[in-house]
């Protein structure tokens, strides 16, 4: 009887415990898989949603050692399938797998192809399996997303003799498979990378377009094929590489001699109507190396290495709303030239917030002149900013006032916070959640530059979206956000651990769990990638007492403490809702971002509950007056990232040939349209207020050439009271004397001469008024529908790779 209330009682009111399930590997982990995702492609861009509640939460994980697991229970248990494969096999030959893939077109098929030539599917995440052979040279698998049988995958072959296309970084051949991977056949020789077209989706697009690059004729050429390459479509020549994403394609030329400098084009993906055009940048000197930071929110950020002497410095620069056309955002952004990454990340949840670090400009000027200061020496000289406009203006992040001890941070003056970005191995960079506006956490610490001491280093949290950063944990941690922002997870880094800390209140308070009896070093933290789940996986590594490499594997589930959801969601303005309206701000705490008002809806941080509510969470409010964070720098001009207005590159960059582009046209006529230094941010729906847009200027007198372009001054903002800049009015031109009396005798005469004309040519002005305008014909509206058609189709162009 106690036993089964007890029982009850549990059922009630939860376990009140965090269930902790511990699992030990032959190897530490390489990569961890879920199977069974919630989306598959169809053809026009439509989607089917999946609720494969019996596969999605089935794990797969690939250990250092080429081993496959498996967990159908969210990592509680896991299953050794290599052995159970390698019991199959003849004389129980020993099994090792270079990847996993899961295909886009199905989430519930999956890959694991072998090393040796042995490869293993399935098509509903592991309940069945099916053997495969094929070539042991054969790696790189591609998998198409509109047929899971569909895969793509390269094998290197030697050069014969005099063969002008085998060159080096252009030996690899493709092959193709329709059937999973029972059969391949080689589609196209002399290769240097391809891929699927990343617009399958789409009805105009076949289901098998490859873009590669690749030898034709001793040039290396940029082409497609819908055919696998029984027919070939050439694109570009002279062509280095390619990157695609959604909207755009990007490829990387060089000179006929193919030592002459690189040029990065650009063009909309649709590669039917490949149009290239090369990016325009206002500083005209050398490019050593592109990187793709971002292009999701329409614009496109793209860092540029112009010094080859040191490539760890790059420019950032952010296009128009072509994405032809560069302005320059950020001067000195941190690059890797290990792995090329740079240190500019994006706040997902959050519209054009990004959050970068740069080497300080100051140092860097003092390097040019100084041969004692080394790249090295620039590492100790790191600082962070971040941008609420797309890259217009940046600013530093502010420190918190008080520490996680409830200890006052003194820091004050150029004093700031600076957090960790990606291009410092085994660190984790910024890190925030698509469900979870606001909420970023990264490790930094708080001074005048980044610090490259361990133990000065902490861990941030803001949830406003930067605006407020509070110091949530002495140390450098792991972290994972779950539950919607609702639960985050985190494990210190820096040392051998056994236990984890949570926290349900975004950081106010954290509890522990123990998670294994000894300690071992926690290489992540994971969950679902919706980041909507209460359960997560940490897994890390130890060596065992025969100083073996092990790995470990831990499944948490924080469903059992809590049973309550949250509510209140459809009015988070009653007292008793869990939820609460919030509103982002620019950094003047304006409530406008992009010419928009915009809320979301958000769980309160002190609401213990479990965040299940899938709801639309922002909202258009109003439109907003036009401001100046609503301009950026318009092309040729740059501001200074201490602040204030917009100013021509040329003033700053004196060893620059660049550009005076305040000059009017050669061919001017009459007026023209001159810049004042700015234009509207891409995607920007402010209206009224503050305009900044290219005003009519008359051109210079040609008797009298005497104006000077070169001292027009750059209009300076009043933050204080702002006003609207207008184009300049005409000065009227009039006739010496009195002038109203001579305008009074013209119009006499004006009005004298109608009324004759009237009574002459009466009859036949009645009959004109009187008669029909013809008709245009039908094929004269088509023609000019056909041509709007043309045009609009010419600038469809609305939408972290390195080339």
């Amino acid at each position: 009887m106690i036993i089964v209330l007890c029982l009850l009682i549990l059922s009630v009111y939860g376990q009140n415990e965090v269930k902790v399930s511990f699992n030990e590997l032959e190897s530490p982990v390489s990569n961890i898989y879920w199977c069974g995702s919630s989306v598959v492609f169809t053809k026009d861009d439509e989607t089917i949603e999946q609720t494969h509640q019996e596969s999605r939460k089935v794990l797969f994980i690939l250990t250092d050692k080429g081993k496959i697991w498996r967990s159908a229970d969210y990592g509680q248990t896991w299953l050794d399938e290599t052995k159970s494969w390698e019991k199959m096999e003849p004389e129980n030959k020993q099994l090792q797998f270079e990847s996993i893939h899961i295909s886009p077109a199905d989430s519930r098929v999956i890959f694991f192809f072998g090393s040796n030539g042995i490869s293993y599917k399935s098509k509903n995440c592991g309940r069945t399996y099916t053997r495969f052979t094929h070539s042991e040279d054969l790696y790189d698998f591609k998998l198409n997303k509109m047929d899971p049988q569909w895969i793509m995958a390269f094998k290197d072959k030697p050069c014969g003799k005099n063969d002008i296309n085998c060159k080096d970084f252009y030996k690899k051949s493709i092959y193709v498979t329709e059937d999973g991977g029972e059969t391949w056949k080689s589609a196209l020789n002399y290769v240097r990378d391809a891929a699927w077209d990343k617009l399958l989706q789409y009805q105009l697009i076949p289901d098998q377009r490859i873009i590669v690059c690749h030898m034709q004729e001793g040039k290396s050429v940029i082409s497609y094929s819908d055919d696998y390459f029984t027919t070939i479509e050439t694109m570009q020549e002279n062509a280095l590489g390619f990157f695609q994403t959604s909207h755009y394609i990007f490829v990387l030329t060089t000179g006929e001699d193919g030592e002459t400098g690189y040029e990065l084009l650009i063009a909309p993906a649709y590669l039917d109507k490949f149009q290239p055009q090369p990016v325009q940048l206002p500083i005209p000197l050398n490019q050593h190396t592109f990187t793709i930071l971002d292009t999701s929110e329409g614009q496109i950020f793209l860092s540029v290495s112009h010094k080859e002497e040191n490539q760890r410095l790059t420019n950032v620069y952010v296009s128009d709303f072509r994405g032809f056309k560069f302005t320059l955002s950020l001067l000195h952004n941190v690059r890797s030239l290990d792995t090329g990454n740079c240190d500019f990340e994006r706040m997902l949840g959050m519209e054009g917030v990004y959050v970068s670090n740069v080497f300080d400009h100051q140092e860097v000027e003092k390097s040019k002149s100084r041969s004692s200061i080394t790249p090295a020496t620039l590492e100790l000289y790191k600082k962070t900013f971040i941008s609420y406009d797309r890259g217009g203006q940046w600013h530093p992040l502010k420190a918190p006032e008080i520490d996680s001890k409830g200890q006052e941070i003194l820091c004050s003056g150029d004093c700031s916070l600076h957090l960790k970005g990606r291009t410092e191995a085994n660190q984790n960079p910024l890190y925030s959640s698509q469900n979870a506006p606001g909420l970023s956490i990264g490790v930094g610490n708080t001074g005048l530059y980044l610090t490259q001491k361990d133990h000065e280093i902490n861990t941030y949290l803001t949830r406003d979206g930067g605006h407020e950063w509070f110091e949530i944990r002495k140390g450098s941690h792991m972290y994972e956000i779950g539950d919607r922002g609702g639960l985050i997870v985190m494990a210190q880094d820096d040392k051998p651990i056994n236990q984890i800390i949570y926290s349900w209140d975004q950081g106010f308070s954290w509890d522990e769990v123990k998670i294994a009896d000894k300690e071992f070093e926690i290489q992540n933290i994971v969950t679902e990638p919706s980041n909507m789940e209460q359960k997560f996986i940490v897994y890390g590594q130890s060596r065992s007492k025969e100083n073996q490499l092990k790995g470990y594997v831990v499944a948490l589930n924080f469903q059992t403490l809590h049973q309550r959801v949250c509510s209140g969601a459809w009015d988070p303005t009653m007292p008793e809702s869990d939820y609460e309206f919030w509103i982002p701000k620019n950094f003047e705490s304006g409530k406008c971002l992009f010419g928009r008002k915009i809320k979301y809806i958000r769980r309160k941080r002190e609401a213990q509950c479990f965040n299940q509510e899938e709801i639309d969470k922002k909202f258009y409010i109003e439109t907003c007056s036009c401001i100046e964070d609503d301009w950026e720098c318009d092309f040729g001009f740059y501001r200074k990232i201490e602040g204030g207005p917009c100013v021509p590159i040329a003033d700053n960059f004196e060893e620059d040939d660049t550009p005076d582009l305040l000059k009017p046209p050669t061919n001017c006529k009459k007026t023209y349209m001159k810049t004042q230094g700015y234009r509207k941010v891409s995607g920007d729906y402010c209206q009224g207020g503050i305009d900044l847009s290219p005003v009519e200027t008359p051109c210079p007198d040609s008797q009298t050439n005497n104006t000077s372009f070169n001292d027009t001054q750059i209009p300076i903002i009043d933050h204080q009271q702002p006003t609207i800049s207008k184009p300049p009015i005409k000065n009227s031109t009039t006739l010496p004397g009195n002038s109203s009396k001579i305008n009074s005798y013209f119009w006499y005469f004006v009005v004298f001469l109608g009324v004759i004309v009237i009574i002459l040519f009466k009859d036949k002005i009645i009959n004109l008024f009187n008669s029909k305008a013809p008709k245009k014909s039908s094929s004269y509206m088509e023609k000019r529908n056909y041509e709007q058609l043309k045009l609009f189709n010419g600038n469809d162009d609305d939408d972290e790779a390195g080339l």
